[in-house]
C-alpha cells in the first residue's frame, strides 16, 4: 500500500464530521453539510492549507498586523520587510529580479492586470492578441470583454490546436507577426493536465517580432518541477491556492525586457506594488504564499511521484468496472490531473449523484455555467463525449485506498445511471 508522508501537514475531510476530533468545528450552511466519508478529488481547483504555511502566517494575522505601506513606525517597517523577504523568495525561485514580482489576490486578477493593463497602456502600438482556445476563462473572457470595449482597435485570433491539445506551430508561425501585441498560453491545462510542449518554439517566434509571451503558470508550477518549467517567459501568472498556500495571494511576474512592458494599473490609490496595484497588502497571505512556493520547490519530486501513483491507482480501479476514455494520454501530460469520459453517462448528473466524491465538470471557475468543456470541444472531442467527461485531480491529502474507493463509487453510480437510461429508452 502506498504510504502518505504528507498527511501530517493537513486537516482531513474526515476530521470535519468526526466530532471526537475538535480540529475544526462541524459547519453547516443552508441545510448543507459535508457527507460522511467524503473524498476530495478536486485539487486542481483548490488545495488545503499546509500546517507549515499556517504556522508561518499566524504571527502576521495576530500580532504583526500593521499596514506594510506605513513605514513611519516600527510595526509598519517590520511588515514591509516581511513582504520584501517573501518577494525575494519567489523571485529567486523563478529566476527574476525582486521588483519583477507583483502581488495580487488571485491568478484571475493577475491575468486581468496583465491584459487590461497592457491594452489600456497609452504606450501600446500593436493591436493583435493571440490565445489558445483551451485557456482559462480569466484569459478568454477578459480578452473578449476588452475586444468589445475597444471595438475595432483590437484584433483577436485563436491559435489552432490539434486533438492532443498542442498548438499547431505551422499556424502559429503565420499568425505571430509584427502587429502581435501578446500571445497567451497555459503551460499546463487546468482541465486535462496536458503540458504544452511547444512553448519554447513560441517564445522564439515572439522574440523575432518583439511580441510579449504571457504564460498562465497556475497549474504548471503546481504540477511540474521548477527546473522543468519553461521559465523563459515575458510575463507569467502563479497562484498560492494551487500549491497548499492561502487563498487571496497570487503574483504577476513581469520580466525586464526592451522595450519595457508597460501596464496601466487597474487599482489606483496609494501606488503599492511598484505603482501597479494599489491596496493594503495582505501580509499574512503573501508570507504564506512565499512559504508555499518554497515548499513546492523543495518537495516537487516527491509530490509528483506521489500524484503519479495515485493517478495510476484510480485509473486501474475504475477500469475494472468500466471502459473510460482518458484524455491526454498520448501527449505530454502532468500527473495528478485526469479528465475522463464515461460514455452514455452525463458527467454533471454523475457527480451530483455521487455526492461523497468531490470532482468537477471542466474548470471549477465555470462549473455552474458549463454544459460542456470548451477545452475538450477545442480538441475536437464530440459534444456527446464532452458532456460525459469530468475532471479528477489528486492531492497530498489523498491516500491510495480512498482514490480506489472513489473510483468504485463513481463506477457504481455510472453503472446505475446507464441502467436507468436503458430502462427509460425501452
Amino acid at each position: 500500500m502506498l504510504k502518505n508522508k504528507f498527511i501530517k501537514n493537513f486537516i482531513l475531510p474526515s476530521q470535519l464530521y468526526n466530532t471526537s476530533k475538535k480540529n475544526v468545528p462541524n459547519i453547516k450552511f443552508g441545510g448543507i453539510e459535508l457527507p460522511k466519508k467524503t473524498i476530495y478529488l478536486d485539487f486542481a481547483a483548490s488545495t488545503p492549507l499546509d500546517r507549515r504555511v499556517l504556522n508561518e502566517m499566524t504571527p502576521w494575522m495576530l500580532g504583526y498586523f500593521a499596514n506594510a505601506a506605513n513605514r513611519t513606525h516600527p510595526m509598519g517597517e517590520i511588515t514591509d520587510h516581511a513582504i520584501a523577504e517573501a518577494r525575494i523568495k519567489i523571485s529567486s525561485i523563478f529566476k527574476v529580479d525582486y521588483d519583477d514580482v507583483i502581488f495580487t489576490s488571485s491568478a484571475t486578477e493577475s491575468n486581468n492586470l496583465f491584459l487590461r493593463g497592457l491594452i489600456s497602456s497609452p504606450f501600446r502600438k500593436k493591436n493583435k492578441i493571440l490565445y489558445s482556445p483551451t485557456e482559462h476563462s480569466s484569459i478568454i473572457a477578459t480578452i473578449k470583454d476588452l475586444s468589445e470595449k475597444f471595438d475595432d482597435k483590437i484584433i483577436l485570433k485563436e491559435l489552432p490546436i490539434d486533438n492532443e491539445g498542442q498548438i499547431v506551430l505551422a499556424e502559429a508561425e503565420k499568425l505571430i507577426d509584427s502587429s502581435t501585441l501578446c500571445v497567451c498560453v497555459m503551460d499546463v491545462n487546468n482541465e486535462t493536465g496536458i503540458l504544452q510542449k511547444n512553448i519554447s518554439h513560441l517564445k522564439n517566434l515572439c522574440d523575432k517580432v518583439n511580441t510579449i509571451l504571457h504564460i498562465d503558470m497556475a497549474q504548471g508550477f503546481a504540477r511540474c518541477k521548477t527546473e522543468d518549467l519553461f521559465l523563459n517567459f515575458d510575463t507569467a501568472t502563479i497562484s498560492s491556492s494551487k500549491i497548499y498556500g492561502p487563498k487571496g495571494a497570487a503574483a504577476l511576474i513581469i520580466k525586464k525586457r526592451k522595450p519595457k512592458i508597460k501596464l496601466e494599473p487597474q487599482l489606483t490609490g496609494g501606488g503599492h506594488e511598484f505603482l501597479l496595484r494599489s491596496s493594503t497588502p495582505n501580509t499574512a497571505a503573501i508570507i504564506g504564499f512565499a512559504k508555499a512556493c518554497e515548499l513546492q520547490k523543495i518537495e516537487a519530486s516527491e509530490r509528483f511521484t506521489y500524484y503519479e501513483k495515485l493517478e495510476n491507482a484510480f485509473k486501474n480501479e475504475i477500469s475494472k468496472y468500466l471502459q473510460p476514455i482518458f484524455y491526454g494520454q498520448d501527449s505530454n501530460k502532468v500527473k495528478g490531473i485526469l479528465t475522463l469520459c464515461i460514455s452514455g453517462v452525463n458527467a454533471m448528473k454523475l457527480l451530483e449523484e455521487t455526492r461523497s466524491v468531490c470532482a468537477s465538470v471542466g474548470s471549477a471557475c465555470k462549473t455552474l455555467q458549463a454544459t460542456s468543456s470548451h477545452v475538450l470541444l477545442a480538441m475536437g472531442v464530440p459534444l456527446e463525449n464532452a458532456l460525459s467527461s469530468f475532471r479528477i485531480s489528486f492531492g497530498l491529502t489523498n491516500s491510495e485506498s480512498e482514490v480506489r474507493e472513489a473510483a468504485k463509487r463513481l463506477a457504481k453510480t455510472a453503472i446505475k445511471l446507464k441502467k436507468e437510461s436503458a430502462t427509460l429508452k425501452q
